[in-house]
């Protein structure tokens, strides 16, 4: 490794650390990052996910039928417009959320994932990944530290591929992802940073983002986020997105009011 690569990783870990120092807010959906916490939505809410990047194009939809459960369809593309004659990869996901733990002062808790289609963190270069030959599983956690000054979220998990770039091989890999982010910086926006991978036979470089999330209210959440790999080579790059709630049960009540009780 050259001295110019190894100052790029030096420098891109600083500044993750940074920005993991000053702490993170609980509410954080997971929209274009890859790590979630350990809320699920109010029963009888509907999320959708709109994301746009140099690399990934995301559309999710999710529902929460019932409480403390949510259900999940999500379509990625992955076509990076900075690399000349880049084949275009699209999945899909299907995938569920039961929160199974809150603390007293419900800042608190954990979760746990079970979906089928690609792992968030894990990219490979297939041109489709059927829904059966990936199943995958992760455990947010949100961790309150200091009055709720700091939260911070880990999702480790695993996976299995059924065909590993199209041979028709098993692998297994270890997810993780950890995300944290910070208020009260700039009015109604918060400012997070993650970094995320897989491990082992079925592996995905570490990348990290960082990213601006704009809060005016409960139901309309836009986004923008970079992306790149630890060891310099391209992440997801630039990434703009957009989440969208729907009211609880669709009640007029609920609109007026403009807030959400989790």
């Amino acid at each position: 490794m050259n001295k110019k690569n190894s100052w790029l990783i030096i420098s891109q870990f600083l500044v993750i650390m940074l920005v993991l120092i000053f702490g993170f807010s609980i509410k954080v959906r997971a929209q274009q990052f890859n790590t979630d916490n350990y809320l699920t939505m109010p029963h009888g809410t509907g999320t959708f996910v709109i994301t746009a990047g140099q690399r990934n194009s995301t559309l999710l939809s999710s529902f929460a039928l019932v409480p403390n459960f949510e259900f999940f369809f999500q379509a990625n593309l992955f076509r990076d417009y900075r690399i000349e004659n880049y084949t275009q990869h699209f999945t899909t996901t299907v995938y569920a959320k039961y929160m199974f733990w809150v603390n007293e002062a419900n800042n608190g808790g954990a979760a746990v994932f079970l979906g089928f289609g690609r792992s968030p963190g894990y990219f490979q270069d297939t041109e489709y990944t059927e829904l059966h030959k990936n199943i995958w599983t992760a455990i947010p956690i949100t961790i309150p530290l200091f009055n709720n000054a700091i939260s911070w979220d880990l999702m480790p998990g695993a996976m299995v591929d059924f065909d590993t770039k199209d041979k028709n091989q098993t692998a297994w890999g270890f997810t993780w992802s950890s995300r944290l982010a910070i208020y009260k910086v700039i009015p109604k926006t918060a400012i997070v940073a993650e970094a995320y991978g897989t491990q082992g036979q079925a592996s995905s470089p570490a990348e990290y983002k960082i990213g601006l999330r704009w809060e005016p209210n409960d139901f309309i959440v836009p986004a923008i986020s970079y992306s790149s790999q630890f060891r310099g080579g391209y992440g997801a790059g630039l990434e703009i997105g957009i989440v969208i709630f729907s009211p609880q049960f669709l009640k007029k009540d609920f609109i007026k009011s403009n807030h959400m009780v989790y």
